[in-house]
């Protein structure tokens, strides 16, 4: 017998979908009891966190956000995290501490970087005020009676008079804000002074903190698995609709006075009707007997899963959560609506590696920023000592817009671009000229063209949600979105 509770899926085990998992399932365990609960099923073709969500640098900051779209986005969750870590031990288990943050301007040092990403975009003063997240609204009925595409929520393209630059938050820059004050080079004791020509704090404990992600992502999977979140390893080769049939392609054949077949020259498109005409279809036949019609399983749920390998998997409600990878939805039955300018996201390439000082490091981090070079704002380099005595460093954003493999687990790094960021970290602190733990390594953050996340029900559909395109800021708003989708659940 079919299972009759309501399903939920979730696509993509990474800080965004598992926060979802976890809020949804702690949700779910509240409100009803063990044999009534909804099935919640996570889906992941690798390892939970294998992407950008266990490889960048669990920095956090309350107040950085501050005068944009995502500035009540990121407040909130950023509270959240420390909630999240009073409740659940975070202190131990994922390495949540509150540290000092400090801009380091430092010499020039003679390396030769890498092209960085750089793309401008342009915003009106009315654009500047909009929600802090990406929100996916149907076209307007008057563009086309038949019209079933979406578009952005946001206003039209602005007039060349009022442009004011938009970051796509590609990566952390560090703000301009009036907390911002000089401080005695000796505040971080282990960078160069020789090669330090400005030391600036631009956070406290108070408004900054860290996180090992990895672990962060792995612990609230296990809060959500206790609480009865399933966890399938696969891959979603396809997301049908019951009840969708295509419109077929439909062509007659003339037997001539002749006796030759023939076929007319006027081809047909039906559309999907039950009472469609006998005759030789180029889609075959529509198999009997099954409910959703066309090949489809019989259910009464309103999409199905398809998957690489298993069973595939009958749900009421679908959230595409997978980062970088998200635009494969664009390609599944259920998203055929769904353009990919709806959801501009793609893969920004960003390397880092992981490193043991030469002695244990103070709670600070820094970003480096490097006089005459593209190593400054929002391409500076950072460096995070975590609790657990090694020092997370990353750079080097490449701007090779390329689709991410299928696999996060491909090598994808560069070895230019990696003994680039060791020379560069070498160079700025006595005490990171250190052994290696893991090096040449790289992941891709799921970037936005307007530098908003989306976190959306795809509007006209029964049970459909994105929720990605969080760039550097995924770690940080991971936990207030996940929270998000599980309401609009």
């Amino acid at each position: 017998m079919a299972d009759e509770r309501e399903t939920i899926v979730i696509i993509g085990a990474g800080i965004i979908g598992v926060s979802t998992a976890y809020f949804t399932a702690k949700k779910l365990a509240e409100k009803y009891p063990v044999d009534q609960r909804p099935r919640l099923i996570l889906l992941e073709q690798c390892e939970p966190g294998c992407s950008a969500s266990g490889k960048s640098g669990g920095f956090l900051a309350r107040h950085w956000s501050d005068g944009t779209d995502t500035e009540k986005l990121a407040q909130f969750s950023y509270d959240l995290h420390a909630k999240l870590a009073a409740e659940l031990g975070g202190a131990d288990k994922w390495g949540y501490r509150a540290v000092d943050t400090f801009c380091a301007e430092i010499d020039r040092i003679p390396v030769m970087p890498a092209k960085q990403h750089k793309s401008s975009h342009f915003r009106t003063e009315a654009e500047s005020v909009v929600t802090s997240i990406e929100v996916i609204a149907p076209r307007s009925r008057r563009s086309s009676p038949a019209a079933t595409t979406m578009e952005y929520s946001l206003p039209t393209t602005p007039n060349e008079e009022n442009m004011q630059p938009n970051s796509t938050h590609a990566s952390i820059a560090v703000p301009e804000i009036e907390s911002v004050k000089v401080v005695e080079p000796g505040t971080v004791p282990w960078l160069r002074t020789n090669v330090l020509t400005k030391l600036r704090q631009v956070g406290d404990t108070a408004n900054t903190a860290q996180v090992d992600p990895l672990k962060l992502t792995r612990a609230l999977l296990a809060e959500a698995k206790a609480r009865g979140l399933e966890i399938v390893k696969a891959k979603v080769i396809d997301v049908a609709e019951t009840g969708y049939r295509p419109p077929l392609i439909e062509f007659t054949v003339d037997n001539c006075a002749r006796g030759k077949a023939t076929i007319d020259e006027e081809f047909k498109v039906v559309g999907p009707s039950s009472s469609a005409p006998a005759s030789t279809s180029l889609a075959g036949n529509s198999p009997v007997g099954t409910q959703g019609g066309w090949g489809k399983p019989m259910t009464n749920k309103p999409y199905i899963l398809q998957l690489d390998q298993g069973s595939d998997i009958p749900a009421d409600k679908i959230v595409v959560a997978c980062g970088a990878w998200v635009t494969s939805c664009l390609r599944w039955e259920a998203f055929r609506d769904v353009s990919a300018s709806q959801i501009p996201i793609q893969g920004l390439r960003v390397h880092y590696l992981l490193a043991k000082p030469k002695y244990d490091l103070p709670a600070q981090a820094v970003f480096a920023e490097i006089n005459g070079t593209v190593y400054s704002g929002e391409d500076a380099i950072e460096i995070y000592p975590r609790p657990d005595g090694s020092v997370f460093v990353c750079g080097e954003a490449l701007d090779d817009p390329e689709m991410p493999p299928h696999n996060p687990f491909e090598p994808i790094y560069s070895k230019r671009a990696t003994n680039r960021l060791k020379q560069i970290v070498n160079d700025v602190s006595p005490a990171l000229s250190f052994d290696i733990i893991q090096y040449g390594l790289a992941c891709h953050l799921p970037v936005h063209a307007k530098g908003i996340p989306v976190i959306s029900k795809v509007p006209n559909t029964r049970g459909l949600y994105v929720a990605a395109g969080h760039g550097c800021w995924g770690i940080l708003n991971g936990p207030a979105t996940g929270l998000s989708v599980s309401e609009l659940l």
